[in-house]
């Protein structure tokens, strides 16, 4: 009889069994990563919304597959932090940090943090941060680098409408949509997210920041990934959002624990799902 070939960390094991005697089981994940900082750029113009963390999935996504892991190892889970707005006037903003599950592993799975609301040097990520107003720049990529399927979509441009009442920024990008653009008096609307019941229940996960030039930017939402909203002058931009990684074990076993401070392991019928705020480890 031909073996079976495990994809855990551990070696291959004869006839699909780990060296504890357990199957290796096939999960559905969910990877979000830290959602960017907003932008700020002067007292005139407004900056970009901060894009939203990468999203990659397979739980309700036929063409993904699931991944299998072994009983007995422990995997390491990496959650992305929210970047950080920008500081004062025409100053930088902060992509989000990069979320992983299974690291270190030939089946890793990363999703890149959100791109900051431009003025910033790391507009590009999952989701692209949103242009400054000035010469109506226009909003970063995202899917970058580029993941199949996709994991965001780009922020949107910046209005110079010539006042400074007018002069708008573009929305960072979000999973289920781009970031829009500014228009005359009009911040950037953020781009949508995408909902997803891996929990057990629906949530709403990787939406972008409003574009700056209004009051004040929202601040990214934690643990779903959001962008934090851009801003026009210093105190107004908003800090990004923090990712999550859940993991589902279909007809999960008893034993399945997680490491980090707020990490949960629930049941969803007869799964398990391991829900992750900070990074730590998932043992099945």
């Amino acid at each position: 009889m031909p073996l079976i070939a495990t994809f855990g960390a551990g070696s291959s094991k004869g006839f699909g069994l780990t060296s504890a005697g357990a199957a290796p089981a096939l999960v559905d994940y969910l990877v979000v990563a830290g959602g960017g900082g907003g932008g700020i750029y002067d007292s005139n113009n407004g900056a970009g919304g901060g894009g939203a963390g990468g999203m990659r999935l397979s739980y309700g996504c036929g063409s993904v597959c699931q991944v299998e892991i072994e009983s007995g190892v422990a995997y390491t889970i990496t959650v992305g932090g929210g970047g950080a707005k920008s500081p004062s006037n025409n100053t930088p903003s902060s992509r989000g940090g990069n979320s992983v599950a299974f690291a270190c592993t030939p089946f890793a799975v990363t999703s890149t943090g959100g791109g900051g609301g431009r003025p910033s040097g790391e507009a590009s990520g999952g989701s692209g941060g949103g242009g400054v107003s000035v010469y109506s720049q226009v909003g970063a990529s995202g899917n970058s680098p580029p993941t199949s399927p996709s994991q965001g979509n780009p922020g949107g441009s910046g209005k110079d409408a010539g006042s400074a009442p007018n002069n708008r920024g573009g929305g960072g990008g979000g999973h289920g949509g781009s970031g829009g653009n500014g228009n005359n008096g009009n911040d950037g609307a953020p781009g949508s997210g995408t909902a997803n019941s891996i929990t057990g229940s629906p949530v709403t996960y990787a939406s972008g920041g409003s574009g700056g030039g209004g009051p004040c930017g929202g601040e990214g939402t934690d643990e779903i990934g959001q962008g934090g909203g851009g801003g026009r002058q210093m105190g107004t931009a908003a800090n990004g959002g923090s990712g999550v990684v859940v993991i589902r074990i279909p007809c999960g076993p008893g034993a399945t624990a997680v490491t980090g401070a707020g990490n949960t392991v629930s049941d969803a019928g007869s799964d398990k799902v391991a829900r992750f705020i900070v990074s730590g480890t998932l043992t099945i």
